[in-house]
This record gives C-alpha cells, sequence and structure tokens, in this order.
C-alpha cells in the first residue's frame, strides 16, 4: 500500500482506492438538489423516527437482503432500501428507480463537475472510457460495529464506487472505513 500523492491532487489509499479531490462545485450542487427534492428530510426521517425495517428472512437467517419501498420526489420515482439487521446500522440509500430519474441525476452531476472529475480518474488509472451505472444517495448516523463488505470482487480495478460526502459530523470517529482486500487492513 502507498499513500504518495499523485499529480491529479489524490492520494492511493490502496491498490484499488483512492482518495481524490472534488471540483469545486460538486457538494454544493448535490446538497442543493437534495435540498430541494426533499432527499435530505427523508434521510433524517429513516434515520431517526421513520426507518424502514431490517428485512429478516424466515428461518431467522440473517441474510443480505434488503427492504426497501418507493418514493417520489418531485416528479421523480426513487427508492429507497435499507440493508439486512446484520449491517447494525441505521443506514439507508436512495437510487434512482427510473431512466427519467437517473437522467436527471446525471445532469445534475455532470453540471457540479462529475465529468471533470470522471475524466482526472481516467486518466489517472488510464482507462479510455468510463459508466456511471449504479448512483445513489447513501444516509447513516448510527452504526455500532460496520458490517464489512466489498460491491464488487475480482474486477482487476476496472469497477469503482465514487462515494462523494455531503454531510459529515465534526470531532467523530471516521465516518467510512476501507479495508484492502489484499492485505486486510
Amino acid at each position: 500500500s502507498s499513500n504518495t500523492n499523485n499529480s491529479n491532487g489524490g492520494k492511493i489509499v490502496s491498490q484499488y482506492a483512492f482518495q481524490i479531490s472534488l471540483p469545486q462545485n460538486l457538494v454544493p450542487t448535490l446538497l442543493n438538489y437534495t435540498s430541494h427534492l426533499g432527499i435530505i428530510d427523508k434521510f433524517r426521517d429513516f434515520t431517526s423516527t421513520s426507518p424502514i425495517p431490517t428485512q429478516q428472512s424466515d428461518d431467522d437467517n440473517d441474510d443480505d437482503t434488503h427492504n426497501g419501498k418507493f418514493v417520489t420526489f418531485g416528479s421523480n420515482q426513487w427508492y429507497a432500501q435499507r440493508p439486512a439487521k446484520k449491517w447494525k446500522s441505521n443506514m439507508h440509500w436512495i437510487s434512482p428507480a427510473d431512466e427519467q430519474t437517473h437522467e436527471e441525476y446525471l445532469r445534475v452531476l455532470f453540471s457540479g463537475g462529475f465529468g471533470d472529475l470522471l475524466e482526472k480518474i481516467g486518466h489517472a488509472i488510464q482507462l479510455d472510457g468510463l459508466v456511471a451505472y449504479h448512483l445513489t444517495f447513501l444516509a447513516v448516523s448510527n452504526s455500532v460495529v460496520g458490517y464489512t463488505h466489498h460491491d464488487t470482487t475480482a474486477t482487476g480495478g476496472r469497477v469503482y464506487n465514487v462515494i462523494i460526502p455531503l454531510l459529515l459530523e465534526d470531532d467523530v470517529p471516521p465516518e467510512l472505513i476501507l479495508v484492502d482486500d489484499v492485505t486486510g487492513q
């Protein structure tokens, strides 16, 4: 593992994890969008008074089944989900549920400079093209012990999650912990 800085304003965290600087307008653009639609308020409800119940299988085996429901913000359909009970957190995520919503989310991302970010990433890791195929907003305010998982495996560094923090707390323990697949640290 290396923590060296690179010429694109980023830092290598592990073989397949990088910390990069964001375009100046990206976070304000996304905060404005989520505030305007009511997504931030819905996350506050989900992580406090009105959570989506965790899913437990019939045989009481806590598998990776997520529970969810459709929600509407403006004229767009979104799908809100909560992970299985074994995650031991109040994490929820809200993703576009149809093509119209997905396309609108992409337009908002690109108006905030996400295209420039993808250009830097692609250049830094020498890719000819990039595709954003699963877009989501995620919120968590309580996690006893995080459930370590990975969204993809064995991609040879060809699939990445891009995590853009919008609202973070001050003076709290780390809100995201990465584990290197190779070293386990």
